[in-house]
């Protein structure tokens, strides 16, 4: 008797599908995803971004030091020290090492020389750690016969940028990872329905299936709209979070509920079981929060996880947050993080509309 029940049982086990993915594949991607993570972050260079707008032989051969120090690699800007820092304020660079003019001038006079490290918030922990090595740099520059030169290293913060924190970090981060949670909500409501038969009799109305469909997804962007609003209210009264420019952040948040809810849909109608939907929404939530920087500053991650990230919703939410929190942006550095968000909205639920007669016709499970 109890070995008939057991038999069933494990019979049940190897059927369903989504166990393997869950129990074994989702576990064996996340090994190799951390593995990789953890293995290209120990070997990656800190890349600096250096302006020499000295254009001197010392300056010169500060800014190839600099490159032949173990663990930096150097990237050389053109321009202005004023279009740098512009640069580093729209986030398009984290950071900017600038060697001012008459910079050499300064050390062959033997007065204060200042090297200028222009952060923005988006900017890891490195930055402290290239100042120290970048004033041991230029002060070994400096003539080794006389007094050595007072060079200075100045880390300052980039004009018209907020200073980050760690709540800056922490906040839009675990709000965007958890926002994809809803599809856990949208995959058990889904599956109920149809467990119970409501879909099956729905089809024999003269609701059409994208009605449908826009009734069951609409409550649940309201409730993402919800959890972003607490969550966010939470960070700015507990953690100290300055927010800024209210309208856009609720037009960011809508766009990220739209998509977030919209992809639990679609993955709902497509996949065979809950089981394996639950499988697919936790390697989206997590793998997604692992690539697009919502753990730690992306700067930190290795080159190929950042060129990744972009093609992943969730790093075009925590971009667009960061842009507010950190610059105090405008629609004009927002408007194409919030279009790729409604974008794949829009996509999802129409591939969710296309399959849902599908979906609702299967066998319960």
């Amino acid at each position: 008797m109890i070995g008939a029940v057991l038999i069933k049982e494990l019979r049940k086990l190897v059927r369903e599908k989504g166990n393997f993915v869950y129990l074994l594949l989702m576990p064996m991607a996340f090994m190799i995803l951390f593995h990789f993570l953890f293995a290209q972050a120990s070997e990656r260079s800190i890349k600096v971004n250096v302006l020499d707008a000295d254009h001197s032989p010392i300056s010169r051969q500060l800014v190839r030091v600099i490159a032949a120090t173990p663990g930096f690699q150097v990237a050389e800007l053109s321009g202005s020290a004023n279009s740098a820092e512009q640069q580093v304020q729209k986030g398009k660079l984290s950071s900017v090492v600038i060697i001012p003019p008459g910079f050499a001038a300064d050390l062959a006079r033997h007065q204060p020389a200042v090297i200028a490290i222009k952060s923005g918030p988006q900017a890891s922990a490195s930055t402290g750690v290239l100042a120290g090595i970048l004033q041991q740099i230029a002060s070994k520059l400096a003539d080794p016969t006389r007094p050595p030169s007072p060079v200075r290293v100045k880390l300052e913060q980039a004009a018209g940028t907020v200073s980050p924190s760690i709540a800056t970090q922490i906040v839009p981060g675990y709000t965007v990872m958890f926002v994809f949670y809803i599809m856990i909500t949208i995959l058990r409501s889904l599956f109920k329905e149809r467990q119970s038969g409501i879909l099956e009799r729905v089809r024999t109305t003269p609701l059409k299936a994208f009605q449908y469909m826009l009734g069951m997804w609409l409550p649940q962007v309201i409730a993402a709209m919800v959890q972003i609003t607490a969550l966010f209210a939470f960070g700015h009264w507990l953690l100290q979070l300055q927010l800024y420019n209210y309208g856009l952040l609720f037009l960011l948040s809508l766009a990220l509920s739209l998509c977030a809810t919209a992809l639990g849909m679609m993955l709902t109608v497509l996949v065979g079981s809950e089981n394996q939907g639950m499988a697919l929404v936790q390697l989206v939530s997590l793998g997604g929060a692992a690539l697009s920087g919502l753990w730690v500053p992306l700067d930190m991650l290795p080159a190929g996880m950042q060129t990744l990230a972009h093609f992943l919703p969730q790093y075009w939410a925590m971009q667009g947050y960061q842009t507010l929190l950190f610059h105090t942006g405008n629609l004009g550095t927002l408007w194409q993080g919030i279009g790729i968000l409604t974008g794949i909205a829009l996509v999802a639920i129409l591939i969710a509309a296309t399959r849902y007669n599908r979906f609702a016709k299967a066998e319960s499970i």
